[in-house]
């Protein structure tokens, strides 16, 4: 019988962000605050901040044609909205040729 309370299992509670927490990350960024504090402040992975600030950035052009990149949260949802609509076994019977 195995000792539950010995057991070196662990439940796995990973959580995607949502559009809320991605406003959070945006507010938190314009104040200037690093990606570790806006991590703590969301109970979130330094990485998953990380991952989400790639995500979500953008090339911007200024009217004088320089550029700059810039976080929205939009964006961040979209693609996020994008790859998870990619997921998943894909309907065979869409792509079969008529015999």
């Amino acid at each position: 019988m195995v000792d539950k309370i010995n057991s070196n299992t662990t439940v796995r509670s990973f959580k995607h962000l949502n559009s809320y927490e991605r406003g959070e990350i945006y507010a938190l960024l314009k104040e200037g605050k690093s990606i570790r504090y806006i991590a703590k402040k969301l109970g979130r992975s330094p990485s998953t901040i990380s991952r989400e600030i790639k995500r979500g950035t953008t090339l911007q052009l200024k009217s004088d044609l320089s550029t700059f990149t810039s976080y929205f949260p939009e964006t961040g949802q979209a693609v996020y909205e994008n790859h998870r609509s990619n997921c998943g076994a894909k309907i065979k019977i869409a792509t079969a040729e008529v015999f």
